[in-house]
């Protein structure tokens, strides 16, 4: 009897698996689906190839739109999972029936007899309307990525393309591993990153913290909450922060090849030299750390 209710314990897990990870869409061009989430529920779009579009919507639904392109492939070698919780909806588009779909993105192996160039042979352009509050998060591997809502919190990144991010009410963290990033119209904390473009972020509050591999960082903040540390480095590029005119810090700032520049009056700690400042602005408290192989770095004051 035990060993007859194991046996049936796992075949409705795996049956239950199977369900949750169904595959639709393969055979239509334009898929649609309509999702509807709870207030300030979480909303999922993954992709491994093609730019997302996020917008927002009316109401308590998603509503989402994938567009394939598969150039000398078939309508077949792109399908959609959907996935629904009680925390809200999660939809990958993927590109081989061996690809599993989760709350952190699409998993699995590349299709068997495919090219290292599969992304050229096929992608998916998404569009989704996201209802107001709603936490988000997406990625594509390649592509570019667009969001601009009044969303509770973001999570955006891109493999290989451009990522925007705007209207975000709480926290954002947005990255590429090969685009620019641009982070503008928030009101809580950013982290913001890429591993070859320049990053640009507008926050209505901070704190912030970027990075680019290679690329100019400007950074501007109206206010700052908490004493959060900040940081902001780049292997190749120029530095720009603006903060509020009542900021204070430990800064320790240094470059390579380049000077370091401030509108604040600072307390130098150790000796003055034009590519390294380390020092207090105002009353101190956070730390505030500037690095870059290549370029200047100032510290502006919003006036």
């Amino acid at each position: 009897m035990r060993t007859t209710t194991r046996a049936i314990l796992a075949l409705v897990t795996l049956s239950g698996t199977a369900s949750a990870q169904q595959l639709v869409g393969q055979k239509e061009a334009v898929f649609n689906i309509s999702e509807r989430v709870v207030s300030g529920g979480a909303v999922r779009i993954f992709s491994r190839a093609g730019d997302i579009t996020i917008t927002e919507g009316s109401g308590s639904t998603v509503e989402f739109r994938g567009e394939k392109d598969v150039r000398r492939g078939k309508l077949e070698d792109i399908g959609f999972r959907v996935l629904r919780d009680g925390d809200g909806v999660t939809i990958c588009a993927v590109f081989s029936e061996d690809d599993e779909c989760d709350v952190d993105g699409v998993h699995g192996e590349r299709r068997s007899g495919w090219s290292s160039n599969w992304r050229e042979r096929a992608k998916v352009s998404i569009t989704v309307k996201v209802p107001r509050g709603a936490k988000l998060r997406t990625s594509t591997g390649n592509g570019d990525v667009s969001v601009n809502a009044m969303l509770a919190e973001a999570r955006v990144g891109s493999g290989n393309g451009k990522v925007r991010v705007s209207g975000i009410s709480g926290r954002v963290e947005a990255s590429s591993g090969n685009g620019e990033v641009t982070v503008e119209n928030t009101g809580g904390p950013v982290r913001a990153s890429s591993g070859n473009g320049d990053v640009y972020v507008t926050a209505t509050n901070g704190p912030v913290n970027a990075s680019s591999g290679n690329g100019d960082i400007h950074a501007s903040m109206d206010k700052l909450s908490g004493d959060d540390d900040m940081e902001f480095s780049s292997g190749n590029g120029r530095i720009e922060l603006t903060v509020p005119s009542d900021f204070s810090a430990r800064v320790e700032a240094s470059t390579g090849n380049g000077k370091v520049v401030t509108d604040f009056p600072i307390a130098i700690q150790g000796r003055l030299s034009p590519s390294k400042l380390t020092g207090t602005i105002g009353s101190g408290g956070r730390r505030l750390r500037m690095t870059t192989g290549n370029g200047s770095m100032e510290i502006r004051k919003r006036m």
